[in-house]
Protein backbone atom coordinates (compact mmCIF):
# COMPACT_ATOMS: atom_id res chain seq x y z
CA UNK A 1 0.00 0.00 0.00
CA UNK A 2 2.85 2.55 0.68
CA UNK A 3 4.27 3.91 -2.33
CA UNK A 4 7.60 5.45 -1.64
CA UNK A 5 7.29 9.58 -0.45
CA UNK A 6 4.57 9.98 -3.06
CA UNK A 7 1.04 10.75 -2.57
CA UNK A 8 -0.67 7.39 -3.61
CA UNK A 9 -4.04 6.52 -4.86
CA UNK A 10 -5.92 3.62 -3.34
CA UNK A 11 -7.38 2.05 -6.15
CA UNK A 12 -3.87 1.30 -7.35
CA UNK A 13 -3.16 4.03 -9.50
CA UNK A 14 -0.70 6.65 -9.29
CA UNK A 15 -2.64 10.52 -10.07
CA UNK A 16 0.08 12.24 -12.31
CA UNK A 17 -2.12 14.88 -13.22
CA UNK A 18 0.01 18.47 -13.32
CA UNK A 19 -0.59 19.61 -9.92
CA UNK A 20 0.84 16.55 -8.47
CA UNK A 21 4.05 17.07 -6.32
CA UNK A 22 5.40 14.23 -8.37
CA UNK A 23 6.35 15.52 -11.32
CA UNK A 24 7.88 18.53 -10.80
CA UNK A 25 9.08 19.54 -15.01
CA UNK A 26 5.27 18.82 -15.79
CA UNK A 27 3.97 21.35 -13.10
CA UNK A 28 6.66 24.22 -14.22
CA UNK A 29 5.24 23.83 -17.68
CA UNK A 30 2.09 23.86 -16.83
CA UNK A 31 1.80 26.58 -14.19
CA UNK A 32 4.03 28.70 -17.11
CA UNK A 33 0.83 28.22 -19.46
CA UNK A 34 -1.64 29.37 -16.94
CA UNK A 35 0.44 32.25 -16.17
CA UNK A 36 0.96 33.33 -19.86
CA UNK A 37 -2.54 32.50 -20.53
CA UNK A 38 -4.00 34.21 -17.16
CA UNK A 39 -1.86 37.74 -18.34
CA UNK A 40 -2.21 37.77 -22.20
CA UNK A 41 -5.70 36.56 -22.66
CA UNK A 42 -8.22 36.48 -19.52
CA UNK A 43 -7.43 39.32 -17.51
CA UNK A 44 -7.35 41.57 -20.85
CA UNK A 45 -10.66 40.48 -21.91
CA UNK A 46 -12.59 41.07 -18.70
CA UNK A 47 -11.54 44.27 -18.66
CA UNK A 48 -12.50 44.66 -22.37
CA UNK A 49 -15.83 43.23 -20.60
CA UNK A 50 -16.41 45.81 -18.07
CA UNK A 51 -15.32 48.75 -20.55
CA UNK A 52 -17.84 47.76 -22.61
CA UNK A 53 -20.55 47.31 -19.99
CA UNK A 54 -19.85 51.13 -18.92
CA UNK A 55 -20.11 52.09 -22.59
CA UNK A 56 -23.65 50.75 -23.24
CA UNK A 57 -24.27 51.90 -19.44
CA UNK A 58 -23.09 55.89 -20.10
CA UNK A 59 -25.64 58.42 -19.61
CA UNK A 60 -28.29 56.07 -18.26
CA UNK A 61 -30.21 56.74 -14.90
CA UNK A 62 -31.76 53.53 -15.29
CA UNK A 63 -29.26 52.16 -12.43
CA UNK A 64 -29.63 51.20 -8.96
CA UNK A 65 -27.14 52.15 -6.32
CA UNK A 66 -25.46 49.07 -5.12
CA UNK A 67 -24.41 48.92 -1.46
CA UNK A 68 -23.93 45.97 1.13
CA UNK A 69 -27.34 46.34 3.05
CA UNK A 70 -26.31 46.21 6.60
CA UNK A 71 -29.48 48.22 8.28
CA UNK A 72 -32.12 45.82 7.62
CA UNK A 73 -33.53 43.50 10.74
CA UNK A 74 -35.33 40.94 10.20
CA UNK A 75 -38.00 40.23 12.55
CA UNK A 76 -37.50 36.86 15.19
CA UNK A 77 -39.85 34.23 15.13
CA UNK A 78 -39.38 30.79 16.99
CA UNK A 79 -38.04 27.78 14.95
CA UNK A 80 -41.12 25.72 14.25
CA UNK A 81 -39.33 22.94 12.31
CA UNK A 82 -40.58 24.84 8.93
CA UNK A 83 -38.64 28.03 7.39
CA UNK A 84 -39.63 31.17 8.87
CA UNK A 85 -42.45 33.58 7.34
CA UNK A 86 -41.46 36.31 5.18
CA UNK A 87 -39.06 38.99 5.90
CA UNK A 88 -38.25 37.13 9.30
CA UNK A 89 -35.84 34.82 10.72
CA UNK A 90 -35.39 32.60 13.47
CA UNK A 91 -32.52 30.54 15.68
CA UNK A 92 -32.14 26.96 14.54
CA UNK A 93 -29.34 26.64 16.93
CA UNK A 94 -28.43 28.47 19.88
CA UNK A 95 -24.79 29.60 20.00
CA UNK A 96 -21.78 28.09 22.58
CA UNK A 97 -18.56 29.00 23.48
CA UNK A 98 -15.71 26.50 24.24
CA UNK A 99 -12.13 27.41 24.65
CA UNK A 100 -8.75 27.06 22.77
CA UNK A 101 -5.53 26.37 23.85
CA UNK A 102 -2.14 27.06 22.57
CA UNK A 103 -0.46 23.45 22.64
CA UNK A 104 3.72 24.06 24.13
CA UNK A 105 4.87 22.52 20.86
CA UNK A 106 3.31 25.20 18.97
CA UNK A 107 5.34 27.36 17.31
CA UNK A 108 3.06 30.72 17.22
CA UNK A 109 2.95 33.32 14.47
CA UNK A 110 5.04 36.86 14.97
CA UNK A 111 2.44 38.45 12.75
CA UNK A 112 -0.85 40.13 14.24
CA UNK A 113 -2.61 36.63 13.91
CA UNK A 114 -1.02 35.04 16.68
CA UNK A 115 -4.21 36.48 18.86
CA UNK A 116 -6.02 33.51 17.36
CA UNK A 117 -3.47 31.33 18.48
CA UNK A 118 -2.92 31.71 21.93
CA UNK A 119 -5.75 30.84 24.60
CA UNK A 120 -9.40 31.94 24.16
CA UNK A 121 -13.22 31.74 23.83
CA UNK A 122 -14.79 30.68 20.75
CA UNK A 123 -17.99 32.26 20.32
CA UNK A 124 -19.81 29.71 18.16
CA UNK A 125 -22.65 31.34 16.39
CA UNK A 126 -25.64 29.96 15.98
CA UNK A 127 -27.16 28.95 12.88
CA UNK A 128 -29.98 31.39 11.14
CA UNK A 129 -32.53 30.81 9.13
CA UNK A 130 -33.51 33.99 6.87
CA UNK A 131 -36.57 34.49 4.75
CA UNK A 132 -36.17 37.06 2.27
CA UNK A 133 -38.23 37.84 -0.95
CA UNK A 134 -37.96 39.05 -4.29
CA UNK A 135 -34.04 38.38 -4.89
CA UNK A 136 -31.51 38.22 -7.59
CA UNK A 137 -29.31 35.28 -7.05
CA UNK A 138 -25.85 35.48 -8.54
CA UNK A 139 -23.81 32.43 -9.14
CA UNK A 140 -20.35 34.19 -8.70
CA UNK A 141 -20.30 34.56 -4.61
CA UNK A 142 -23.80 33.31 -4.42
CA UNK A 143 -24.83 37.08 -3.85
CA UNK A 144 -28.44 38.09 -3.28
CA UNK A 145 -29.41 41.46 -4.55
CA UNK A 146 -32.81 43.11 -4.54
CA UNK A 147 -33.85 44.96 -7.13
CA UNK A 148 -33.19 48.34 -5.09
CA UNK A 149 -29.54 47.04 -5.16
CA UNK A 150 -29.12 46.33 -2.30
CA UNK A 151 -27.10 42.86 -1.63
CA UNK A 152 -27.56 40.28 1.37
CA UNK A 153 -25.16 40.76 3.74
CA UNK A 154 -24.96 36.85 4.78
CA UNK A 155 -25.00 36.14 0.76
CA UNK A 156 -21.00 36.13 0.62
CA UNK A 157 -17.98 34.94 2.36
CA UNK A 158 -15.64 37.16 3.94
CA UNK A 159 -15.61 41.03 4.36
CA UNK A 160 -17.39 42.33 1.23
CA UNK A 161 -15.09 43.85 -1.68
CA UNK A 162 -15.76 45.20 -5.01
CA UNK A 163 -14.49 42.02 -6.92
CA UNK A 164 -17.49 39.94 -5.71
CA UNK A 165 -19.62 42.49 -8.32
CA UNK A 166 -17.24 42.00 -11.46
CA UNK A 167 -18.77 38.74 -12.52
CA UNK A 168 -22.71 40.29 -12.66
CA UNK A 169 -23.20 41.81 -16.11
CA UNK A 170 -26.26 43.57 -15.00
CA UNK A 171 -24.00 45.65 -12.79
CA UNK A 172 -21.20 48.32 -14.16
CA UNK A 173 -18.76 50.29 -12.61
CA UNK A 174 -18.58 54.10 -12.84
CA UNK A 175 -15.55 55.57 -12.52
CA UNK A 176 -16.08 58.74 -9.97
CA UNK A 177 -13.93 62.07 -9.98
CA UNK A 178 -12.45 61.44 -6.86
CA UNK A 179 -10.91 58.14 -8.27
CA UNK A 180 -13.41 56.00 -6.54
CA UNK A 181 -16.05 53.66 -8.23
CA UNK A 182 -19.83 53.93 -7.71
CA UNK A 183 -21.91 50.34 -8.92
CA UNK A 184 -24.90 50.39 -10.40
CA UNK A 185 -27.75 47.63 -10.93
CA UNK A 186 -29.25 47.63 -14.25
CA UNK A 187 -32.88 45.21 -13.69
CA UNK A 188 -33.90 45.84 -17.47
CA UNK A 189 -30.38 43.28 -17.96
CA UNK A 190 -32.23 40.86 -16.23
CA UNK A 191 -35.90 40.87 -17.53
CA UNK A 192 -35.66 37.47 -18.98
CA UNK A 193 -33.63 35.27 -15.98
CA UNK A 194 -35.33 32.79 -14.85
CA UNK A 195 -38.43 33.53 -12.36
CA UNK A 196 -38.64 30.67 -9.47
CA UNK A 197 -41.69 30.72 -7.19
CA UNK A 198 -42.06 28.90 -3.98
CA UNK A 199 -39.53 28.65 -1.18
CA UNK A 200 -36.31 27.22 -1.28
CA UNK A 201 -33.50 26.89 1.10
CA UNK A 202 -30.34 27.99 -0.41
CA UNK A 203 -27.33 25.95 -0.37
CA UNK A 204 -24.94 27.34 -2.84
CA UNK A 205 -22.61 29.98 -1.29
CA UNK A 206 -20.76 30.27 -5.34
CA UNK A 207 -20.82 28.11 -8.23
CA UNK A 208 -17.00 27.55 -7.58
CA UNK A 209 -17.36 26.15 -4.11
CA UNK A 210 -14.82 25.91 -1.66
CA UNK A 211 -14.32 22.09 0.20
CA UNK A 212 -14.05 23.26 3.41
CA UNK A 213 -16.61 26.01 3.66
CA UNK A 214 -18.99 23.84 1.88
CA UNK A 215 -18.20 20.72 4.12
CA UNK A 216 -18.61 23.25 7.45
CA UNK A 217 -21.29 25.91 6.21
CA UNK A 218 -23.25 24.24 4.14
CA UNK A 219 -23.27 20.47 4.58
CA UNK A 220 -25.30 21.08 8.06
CA UNK A 221 -27.62 23.37 6.38
CA UNK A 222 -28.03 20.34 3.87
CA UNK A 223 -29.03 17.96 7.09
CA UNK A 224 -31.36 20.33 8.46
CA UNK A 225 -33.28 20.79 5.29
CA UNK A 226 -33.54 16.51 5.18
CA UNK A 227 -35.17 16.81 8.86
CA UNK A 228 -37.18 19.19 7.96
CA UNK A 229 -38.59 17.46 4.90
CA UNK A 230 -38.14 21.38 3.27
CA UNK A 231 -37.23 22.02 -0.52
CA UNK A 232 -33.60 22.96 -1.47
CA UNK A 233 -31.86 24.91 -4.13
CA UNK A 234 -28.58 24.95 -5.33
CA UNK A 235 -26.19 24.87 -8.48
CA UNK A 236 -25.24 22.11 -11.13
CA UNK A 237 -23.30 19.76 -8.02
CA UNK A 238 -19.74 18.62 -8.41
CA UNK A 239 -18.99 14.94 -8.27
CA UNK A 240 -17.89 15.55 -5.29
CA UNK A 241 -20.41 17.46 -3.93
CA UNK A 242 -22.79 14.58 -4.96
CA UNK A 243 -20.81 12.21 -3.12
CA UNK A 244 -21.34 14.26 0.01
CA UNK A 245 -25.18 14.44 -0.45
CA UNK A 246 -25.16 10.59 -1.03
CA UNK A 247 -24.52 10.24 2.27
CA UNK A 248 -26.87 12.53 3.67
CA UNK A 249 -29.92 10.42 3.24
CA UNK A 250 -31.23 12.94 1.15
CA UNK A 251 -34.95 11.96 -0.68
CA UNK A 252 -35.42 11.95 -4.34
CA UNK A 253 -36.35 15.48 -6.11
CA UNK A 254 -35.86 17.51 -2.76
CA UNK A 255 -32.36 19.18 -3.65
CA UNK A 256 -33.54 20.52 -7.01
CA UNK A 257 -30.59 21.21 -8.99
CA UNK A 258 -30.41 24.33 -11.13
CA UNK A 259 -27.61 25.44 -13.73
CA UNK A 260 -25.04 28.57 -12.80
CA UNK A 261 -26.84 31.44 -14.15
CA UNK A 262 -28.63 34.19 -12.22
CA UNK A 263 -32.24 33.89 -11.31
CA UNK A 264 -34.50 35.99 -9.89
CA UNK A 265 -36.08 34.39 -6.30
CA UNK A 266 -39.53 34.83 -5.13
CA UNK A 267 -38.68 33.13 -1.94
CA UNK A 268 -34.98 32.90 -0.68
CA UNK A 269 -34.42 31.15 2.99
CA UNK A 270 -30.54 32.29 3.60
CA UNK A 271 -28.36 31.69 6.45
CA UNK A 272 -25.65 33.42 7.95
CA UNK A 273 -23.74 30.37 7.92
CA UNK A 274 -23.53 31.82 3.91
CA UNK A 275 -21.18 33.94 5.50
CA UNK A 276 -18.96 31.40 7.01
CA UNK A 277 -20.05 31.59 10.05
CA UNK A 278 -19.21 28.30 10.99
CA UNK A 279 -16.12 27.71 9.13
CA UNK A 280 -14.67 30.49 10.85
CA UNK A 281 -15.95 29.63 14.58
CA UNK A 282 -17.02 25.96 14.03
CA UNK A 283 -19.96 24.62 16.05
CA UNK A 284 -19.90 21.57 17.74
CA UNK A 285 -23.40 20.57 16.61
CA UNK A 286 -21.26 19.89 13.07
CA UNK A 287 -19.69 17.04 15.08
CA UNK A 288 -23.10 15.17 14.96
CA UNK A 289 -23.78 16.35 11.26
CA UNK A 290 -20.55 14.35 10.00
CA UNK A 291 -20.98 11.37 12.57
CA UNK A 292 -24.03 10.45 10.31
CA UNK A 293 -21.96 11.04 7.44
CA UNK A 294 -19.79 8.63 8.31
CA UNK A 295 -21.52 6.07 10.02
CA UNK A 296 -22.86 5.86 6.32
CA UNK A 297 -19.83 5.62 4.65
CA UNK A 298 -18.78 2.97 7.01
CA UNK A 299 -21.66 0.76 5.27
CA UNK A 300 -20.52 1.04 1.77
CA UNK A 301 -16.61 1.69 2.17
CA UNK A 302 -14.80 -1.95 1.30
CA UNK A 303 -12.58 -2.87 4.22
CA UNK A 304 -8.86 -2.21 3.78
CA UNK A 305 -5.90 -1.59 5.53
CA UNK A 306 -5.56 2.12 6.08
CA UNK A 307 -2.04 4.34 7.46
CA UNK A 308 -2.42 5.10 10.85
CA UNK A 309 -0.34 8.58 10.00
CA UNK A 310 -1.16 10.94 7.53
CA UNK A 311 0.66 13.86 5.71
CA UNK A 312 -1.93 16.29 3.75
CA UNK A 313 -0.59 17.79 0.86
CA UNK A 314 -2.49 20.49 -0.97
CA UNK A 315 -2.42 20.63 -4.87
CA UNK A 316 0.13 22.12 -5.76
CA UNK A 317 -1.41 24.95 -7.97
CA UNK A 318 -3.35 26.31 -5.01
CA UNK A 319 -1.63 29.46 -3.95
CA UNK A 320 0.64 29.20 -0.80
CA UNK A 321 2.48 26.44 -2.33
CA UNK A 322 5.30 24.61 -0.52
CA UNK A 323 8.49 24.94 -2.69
CA UNK A 324 10.06 22.13 -0.23
CA UNK A 325 7.27 19.96 -0.35
CA UNK A 326 9.60 17.00 -2.08
CA UNK A 327 11.82 17.75 1.20
CA UNK A 328 9.21 17.39 4.01
CA UNK A 329 7.85 14.27 2.69
CA UNK A 330 11.04 12.24 2.58
CA UNK A 331 11.25 13.51 5.96
CA UNK A 332 8.60 11.97 7.53
CA UNK A 333 8.52 8.88 5.75
CA UNK A 334 10.86 6.96 8.24
CA UNK A 335 8.29 7.84 10.79
CA UNK A 336 5.65 5.97 9.11
CA UNK A 337 3.95 9.35 7.67
CA UNK A 338 2.21 8.19 4.18
CA UNK A 339 1.63 11.93 1.92
CA UNK A 340 -1.81 12.40 0.31
CA UNK A 341 -3.91 15.10 -1.67
CA UNK A 342 -7.37 14.46 -0.49
CA UNK A 343 -8.87 16.15 -3.68
CA UNK A 344 -7.14 13.12 -5.46
CA UNK A 345 -9.08 10.61 -3.36
CA UNK A 346 -12.94 9.21 -3.36
CA UNK A 347 -14.97 10.90 -0.98
CA UNK A 348 -15.80 8.44 1.26
CA UNK A 349 -12.22 7.20 1.18
CA UNK A 350 -11.43 10.49 3.04
CA UNK A 351 -13.26 9.96 5.50
CA UNK A 352 -12.06 6.67 6.14
CA UNK A 353 -8.58 7.54 6.10
CA UNK A 354 -8.86 10.61 8.65
CA UNK A 355 -11.03 8.43 10.43
CA UNK A 356 -8.48 5.79 11.15
CA UNK A 357 -5.81 8.22 11.86
CA UNK A 358 -4.06 8.69 14.63
CA UNK A 359 -1.31 11.48 13.93
CA UNK A 360 -2.28 14.13 11.26
CA UNK A 361 0.47 16.71 9.54
CA UNK A 362 -1.48 18.99 7.07
CA UNK A 363 -0.45 21.83 5.80
CA UNK A 364 -3.26 24.34 6.06
CA UNK A 365 -5.80 24.15 3.77
CA UNK A 366 -9.35 22.62 2.64
CA UNK A 367 -8.32 19.26 2.91
CA UNK A 368 -7.64 19.27 6.60
CA UNK A 369 -11.18 20.38 7.19
CA UNK A 370 -11.55 16.31 6.41
CA UNK A 371 -10.19 15.64 10.10
CA UNK A 372 -14.00 16.20 11.08
CA UNK A 373 -14.18 12.63 10.53
CA UNK A 374 -11.68 11.66 13.29
CA UNK A 375 -11.46 10.75 17.06
CA UNK A 376 -11.18 13.36 19.82
CA UNK A 377 -7.23 13.27 20.45
CA UNK A 378 -5.70 13.21 17.28
CA UNK A 379 -2.38 14.62 17.16
CA UNK A 380 -2.66 17.13 14.46
CA UNK A 381 0.35 19.17 13.31
CA UNK A 382 -0.39 22.06 11.06
CA UNK A 383 1.91 23.63 9.01
CA UNK A 384 0.85 27.24 8.53
CA UNK A 385 2.20 30.50 6.46
CA UNK A 386 2.30 33.45 8.62
CA UNK A 387 0.13 36.00 7.07
CA UNK A 388 -2.47 33.86 6.91
CA UNK A 389 -5.45 35.94 9.34
CA UNK A 390 -8.03 32.94 9.66
CA UNK A 391 -8.69 31.75 13.10
CA UNK A 392 -10.44 28.63 11.71
CA UNK A 393 -7.91 26.23 11.87
CA UNK A 394 -7.43 27.37 15.19
CA UNK A 395 -11.16 26.93 16.15
CA UNK A 396 -11.70 23.70 14.27
CA UNK A 397 -8.81 22.05 16.09
CA UNK A 398 -10.25 23.24 19.49
CA UNK A 399 -13.88 22.20 18.76
CA UNK A 400 -12.62 18.71 17.84
CA UNK A 401 -10.79 18.30 20.75
CA UNK A 402 -7.86 17.09 18.63
CA UNK A 403 -3.62 17.61 20.07
CA UNK A 404 -3.34 20.43 18.05
CA UNK A 405 -0.04 22.10 17.36
CA UNK A 406 0.59 24.88 14.60
CA UNK A 407 3.70 25.68 13.12
CA UNK A 408 3.65 28.87 11.58
CA UNK A 409 7.08 29.74 9.06
CA UNK A 410 7.93 33.00 9.20
CA UNK A 411 7.62 35.06 6.43
CA UNK A 412 9.44 38.75 6.23
CA UNK A 413 6.85 41.56 5.38
CA UNK A 414 8.48 42.24 2.02
CA UNK A 415 7.37 38.45 0.97
CA UNK A 416 3.66 39.23 2.56
CA UNK A 417 3.49 42.23 0.10
CA UNK A 418 5.03 41.10 -3.01
CA UNK A 419 2.55 38.23 -2.98
CA UNK A 420 -0.66 38.72 -1.14
CA UNK A 421 -2.24 35.25 -0.73
CA UNK A 422 -5.90 36.01 -0.61
CA UNK A 423 -5.62 37.35 -4.54
CA UNK A 424 -6.41 35.77 -6.93
CA UNK A 425 -3.69 33.94 -8.76
CA UNK A 426 -1.30 34.39 -6.29
CA UNK A 427 2.07 33.28 -6.90
CA UNK A 428 2.83 33.32 -3.02
CA UNK A 429 5.00 30.56 -2.31
CA UNK A 430 6.71 29.72 0.96
CA UNK A 431 9.67 26.89 2.60
CA UNK A 432 8.89 24.84 5.77
CA UNK A 433 11.07 24.31 8.03
CA UNK A 434 11.90 20.72 7.78
CA UNK A 435 14.54 19.92 10.79
CA UNK A 436 11.70 21.83 13.60
CA UNK A 437 9.28 19.94 12.18
CA UNK A 438 10.58 16.70 12.10
CA UNK A 439 11.57 17.46 15.86
CA UNK A 440 7.81 18.95 16.79
CA UNK A 441 6.27 15.23 15.44
CA UNK A 442 8.96 13.21 17.24
CA UNK A 443 8.46 14.85 20.08
CA UNK A 444 4.67 14.63 20.13
CA UNK A 445 4.98 10.97 18.56
CA UNK A 446 6.94 10.62 22.71
CA UNK A 447 4.20 12.03 24.21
Amino acid sequence: MTIKNRPFSLAGRQNATPDSVERPASLWLSESLHTFWRKAVRTPWRNARRSMRRALAAGSDAGAPVSVDTTTELAVVPFAGRFPPPLTQCEVLAPCQYRTRLHPLSVNSTKDECVHYVDHTVDAPAMMLEHLTDQYWFPYFGLLVSQQGQVWRHSYLGPFQDGFLTRVKAIVDRPLPDGSKEHLLYPDRLARIPRIAGEYLLLAGSDQPNYGHYLLDVVPLIRLGVKMGMPMLTWTLRPWQRAVVARLDVPPGLIREIKPEPVFLEHAITSNRHCGAASINAHPQTKEVFSVILANIEKHAPAAERPRRLLVCRGVRDARNIRNRRTMIEALAPLGFIAIQPEKLPFDEQAMLFSNAEFIVSEFGSGMVNAIFSRPGTKLVEIIAEGQFDPWSSHFGAMNRFEHVVLFQHQSQEALLRDPRHLKDSEFSYEVDVPRLVETVDALMRE
